[in-house]
């Protein structure tokens, strides 16, 4: 999770006190990761959840085309596991993160439940997909999913708030309130430049105080 933050915030020389103003979220695009080592597809779901998000989610030919440029041109036909699977030869398919199954990128003749067993699905060539036997061995694409979280807040300050020393400061200061708070530890924090290639702006209140504020 990548965590862009526009900041309005209340500071005496580097200690800093702020209030939340305003908070929106955003989702991206999903990335993907290729995982070269050979598991079952239950072990694969277990080791994407631990390090990612889950085993890939594909919910269009974007997605498709995104895959196949994470995965090894060697490796790009051969059988890779992604999250859809079913339970039994009955039931629907669905994804690991419970994602709405709308897009299909069916091999020709696929799914074809070889043996009356074949309950997942990985790539098999080119992207298309391969109903599977979930206890065999192969590799796996897991995703993450990336969230933006935009926070503005508000500061008071006799410094050049905009100076990138001072600027580092608050950020370290305010990851230090984050952590405390919760922070996960795979969240980057990071300024947004205004138009003017600053992170704040000024405003002149009526009692001639300047308060420095970016929106």
């Amino acid at each position: 999770m990548v965590i862009h933050c526009c900041l309005i915030m209340r500071i005496h020389l580097f200690f800093v006190l702020f209030s939340v103003l305003s908070l929106h979220v955003s989702s991206q695009p999903p990335k993907f990761y290729f995982i070269p080592v050979n598991m079952t597809w239950t072990t694969a779901q277990t080791y994407c959840r631990q390090h990612y998000t889950d085993l890939a989610t594909i919910n269009d030919q974007t997605d498709v085309s995104e895959i196949v440029k994470v995965v090894p041109k060697d490796m790009q036909s051969k059988y890779i596991w992604i999250g859809l699977y079913k339970t039994d030869a009955g039931a629907p398919w669905i994804w690991s993160d419970q994602s709405s199954f709308t897009f299909r990128w069916w091999a020709s003749g696929q799914p074809n439940n070889y043996n009356g067993k074949q309950f997942c699905a990985s790539t098999c060539t080119d992207g298309f997909w391969c109903d599977e036997d979930c206890s065999v061995e192969y590799t796996s694409i897991c995703h993450k999913e990336i969230k933006t979280q935009i926070v503005r807040v508000e500061i008071k300050s006799s410094q050049n708030v905009n100076d990138p020393e001072v600027k580092k400061e608050i950020l370290k200061k305010i990851e230090q309130k984050l952590n405390e708070k919760g922070f996960p530890e795979n969240a980057t924090l990071s300024w947004t430049n205004q138009s003017d290639g600053n992170v704040f702006q000024k405003k002149v209140q009526k009692n001639d105080t300047t308060d420095q504020t970016c929106h």
